[in-house]
């Protein structure tokens, strides 16, 4: 199995707001389209790759981080999360 490329959350904005329009036709995954005090931008996931076309192609990318979780995920067993649960509850009912 073939490890995927790292990706990264981007700001999309061009000069022309019709390049900005036109943007969808590089098949990224694209989200988030707002109209700010700069003008219209758009937010994506994508990879260094893209980030490449599409710097080549006008647009200018703002590269905020990557899709690596911030925490590890961590799988417990649903009566090892319930024990947890109910000691929490336990704990703020004392305090209160």
């Amino acid at each position: 199995m073939s490890e995927r490329p790292q990706r990264f959350f981007v700001t999309i904005t061009a000069a022309d707001p019709q390049l900005l329009r036109d943007v969808g036709r590089f098949g990224l995954d694209l989200f988030s389209h707002r109209h700010t005090d700069d003008g219209p931008e758009i937010g994506g996931l994508v990879t260094l790759e893209d980030i490449g076309r599409l710097v080549e192609s006008g647009y200018r990318v703002l590269v905020h981080e990557t899709d690596t979780p911030r925490r590890k995920h961590e799988y417990v067993r649903f009566d090892a999360w319930r024990e947890e649960l109910l000691a929490d509850l336990e704990r703020r009912q004392k305090r209160s």
